[in-house]
């Protein structure tokens, strides 16, 4: 997506409750997903957003967050989320890009990625944030994924444009697992949590509209909402929770 697309992309996201389908039920319910021998100390929010999940690790967990998302008003409208709600001695927001893990730390407990690391390839995440966690650390990722063999075609031929590295749950898991995980639990999000947060992206986008008039990223985003729609009984966004096998962090990308 080129520059002045994506920050049209990210001003409509402003004013959304999440950047992405998900829900407080459905952080929480992945949170569970963790082995209780973890303890979490210290966590890495990754594509943070505007703290849709932040929040929710930093109640759950009483860990220290580090919140990093590459669009600086995502983070203010979290650092303000986080001083309402008492929390801002406990998430650290830094402006970075999730691809350039060298200059995000080491030694993280848990490392959490809603939806986001299809940005810069799924594959890809594994491998670069794994050395971002101590020995034992977990992940615990969002991903959308095809569920049956022969998806709506509608749905396919968009998704082959905008997401063409979607692959199905098996994949991802093998995937997973190639790259130096232990798979230790998953779950399929609620067709609600997709429903609400297309419903939060409407006004914005109507919003957006008014001022810009009508732009191709606009029209991406309502297509997308379409073929979402269309794929409700060949796609999902799966939530996986995966512990390192890791007793070295060796090499950062």
């Amino acid at each position: 997506m080129e520059a002045d697309e994506l920050k049209l992309l990210f001003e409509v996201f402003e004013d959304t409750p999440r950047q992405g389908p998900g829900s407080v039920e459905s952080t929480r319910r992945a949170f569970r997903l963790l082995p209780d021998s973890l303890q979490v100390e210290r966590v890495l929010d990754l594509g943070c957003g505007t703290g849709g999940s932040t929040i929710v690790l930093a109640q759950e967990s009483g860990a220290h967050i580090t919140a990093v998302d590459i669009h600086p008003p995502f983070l203010a409208t979290l650092r303000a989320r986080a001083d309402e709600l008492g929390l801002a001695d406990r998430i650290t927001t830094v402006c970075a890009d999730m691809a350039d893990a060298a200059s995000l730390g080491t030694g993280f407990d848990l490392i959490w990625a809603e939806g986001s690391a299809y940005s810069i390839g799924f594959e890809n995440a594994l491998h670069c944030w794994r050395p971002l966690l101590r020995s034992g650390g977990c992940l615990v990722v969002t991903e959308l994924v095809w569920f049956v063999a022969k998806p709506d075609e509608r749905a396919r031929a968009f998704f082959a444009d905008e997401c063409p590295d979607l692959r199905d749950e098996a994949t991802r898991i093998e995937q997973a697992r190639k790259a130096g995980y232990e798979v230790l639990g998953s779950f399929r999000l609620p067709a609600e949590d997709w429903h609400a947060y297309y419903r939060g992206l409407e006004l914005p986008l109507r919003d957006a509209i008014a001022r810009r008039g009508e732009r191709d990223v606009y029209a991406t985003l309502r297509r997308e909402g379409r073929s979402t729609k269309r794929a409700a009984m060949t796609t999902v966004t799966s939530a996986w929770s995966c512990r390192s096998r890791q007793t070295q962090a060796n090499r950062v990308c």
